[in-house]
């Protein structure tokens, strides 16, 4: 009789524990990822997931008596050539793709290049990319420079790079976030691309703050938390609520948050804020207003301008608009000192260039649009500096609660709050903010949502832009849905579900929407 061969699993991670000065990033874990699966590895900002990549990435050595088989071949540690010579590819959210290239160049620059007799031979490179790009079932000009192609065929050419069957290639795939940057309609496409990758035979570990992507995607997950594995389960025997719990570690569900944000409706009278023919690149005479104590969501698809709304409102990006304040003051084009003047101040995602500074101490940070305040006779008031800082430090739960350590070494979550922070102290009457929660994890976004809900109940005006349909849901009073440059459709918050928010993005109506899936 034949015996049948068990195929050992494409990774076994065993005792690995990780230590830096004063913090166990990871301690003790044992993962198991089998072959051709889809594994979720998920936890909050600061569990311990992105140190676990770079341990399997050959970035970081871990702690003694760590363990590593790749196939059953032990993993050396700390050498980024070993990682990739037994078929461990990464894909970043930053792609590491050159836009200026086409797909034959961008693959050719990750796997090198054909050559023929010392020159490159290019009809063998360019059917190489073809070759790898029909695995993934894909069809688009390799000639085309990147930059004119789709977020999700940019993606694409990333991860035909990464599973590259030449050698070990194709082992296992790591994707960090894949569809942060991903406009909605193509994250389906995503998918699909993922599960091409497990039918040939790739297993992949897949990152993600978007708890619906799990259910969807992914056959099993392992939950970190503090550096603990929590626990590896099948995702067929997980609900929202139980993955929520095993993330956070207490009672709070995201699925909780979001259906009690918001209290009744009420008169909130006269306009704080009117905003009158908003045009950029894409908008086309966008008409609204603000309520004091009022959340508005800004919702629509990539290209249909909710992307730039923010930033031409307070004259961030090129564009034209009217801001007429409850004042009774009008200021047409305002620069974004003049919105600030005028209380209207934007919050921009932790990973957008200008966001913050990441050389800066969280003190810094937080006081720098409010420099003037501090500064007498050409001195700077070092001590009230501190105490505001500490006093939102303490106020938003900072982690670290330390003024003095620099940004870019917290957390994604942490990040998001020094940067409402700073423009807190500055006292805004209308906060406009772009994408709140991008790549932060439940608890951080949780606690971003009641912030948000904390301040509109003081009066303060909120305009939120946001590619996520749970932002929106969970705090807004009402959303505006762009299509096209306009406002297509305004939807109040008892019918913000995703079927509506989704058809009104793509300008279908929700009654055939549903009936056509």
């Amino acid at each position: 009789m034949t015996e049948r061969r068990v195929m050992p699993p494409t990774v076994q991670i065993s005792h690995l524990s990780k230590t830096f000065p004063g913090q166990q990033a990871l301690d003790d874990v044992n993962i198991s990822i089998q072959p051709a699966e889809i594994h979720a590895l998920l936890g909050q900002n600061g569990s311990g997931k992105s140190t676990l990549i770079k341990v399997l990435a050959g970035i970081y050595t871990p702690d003694p008596g760590a363990r590593i088989e790749v196939c059953g071949e032990p993993l050396s540690f700390g050498s980024p050539r070993e990682s990739r010579r037994l078929g461990l590819q990464f894909v970043h959210q930053a792609l590491g793709i050159v836009e200026e290239c086409t797909a034959v160049e961008n693959i050719a620059l990750g796997i090198g290049y054909r050559t023929r007799m010392g020159f490159i031979d290019w009809p063998a490179q360019r059917l190489k990319t073809q070759e790898l790009l029909t695995k993934l079932d894909l069809e688009f000009d390799i000639e085309c420079p990147v930059s004119r192609l789709r977020p999700v065929d940019r993606t694409a050419i990333a991860i035909a790079r990464a599973i590259d069957d030449e050698g070990h290639g194709g082992r296992l795939l790591v994707l960090d976030e894949p569809t942060a940057a991903l406009p909605p309609h193509e994250v389906d496409l995503l998918f699909s691309l993922v599960r091409q990758a497990r039918a040939s035979g790739t297993s992949v570990v897949y990152v993600s703050h978007r708890l619906n992507e799990i259910f969807e995607l992914a056959d099993r997950a392992t939950v970190l938390r503090d550096g603990v594995a929590v626990g590896t389960v099948e995702v067929k025997d997980l609900n929202h609520d139980i993955l929520a719990e095993m993330i956070v570690g207490e009672g709070m569900m995201e699925a909780d948050v979001a259906s009690n944000v918001v209290g009744e409706v009420v008169d909130r009278g006269p306009a704080l804020i009117k905003v009158s023919d908003l045009r950029g690149v894409r908008l086309d005479g966008v008409d609204f207003e603000v309520a004091p104590g009022e959340i508005v969501g800004v919702a629509g698809l990539t290209g249909s301008g909710r992307e730039e709304l923010a930033g031409v409102l307070v004259g961030e990006r090129a564009g034209s608009v009217a801001l007429e304040m409850d004042t009774g003051e009008t200021v047409r084009d305002p620069s974004p000192g003049r919105a600030k003047d005028l209380g209207v101040v934007l919050v921009l995602p932790n990973r957008k260039d200008g966001a913050a500074a990441d050389e800066l101490s969280v003190l810094e940070n937080i006081t720098l649009p409010a420099l003037q305040r501090y500064t007498r006779f050409g001195f700077t008031d070092r001590a009230e500096e501190r105490r505001d800082a500490l006093r939102w430090i303490e106020r938003l739960d900072i982690r670290p609660p330390n003024p003095d350590r620099r940004y870019g070494l917290l957390s994604g979550g942490n990040q998001q709050k020094v940067i409402f922070g700073k423009w807190l102290n500055l006292g805004p009457r209308v906060m406009v903010i772009d994408d709140p929660t991008s790549g932060v994890d439940i608890g951080a976004r949780s606690a971003i949502y009641g912030l948000i809900r904390e301040y509109a109940a003081t009066g303060m005006g909120f305009i939120v832009c946001s590619s996520d349909s749970d932002d929106l849901r969970a705090v807004c009073d009402r959303v505006l849905v762009l299509n096209e440059g306009r406002i297509v459709e305004e939807l109040p918050r008892e019918q913000l579900d995703e079927v509506r928010l989704l058809s009104a993005m793509m300008g279908r109506n929700p009654v055939s929407a549903v009936a056509d899936d």
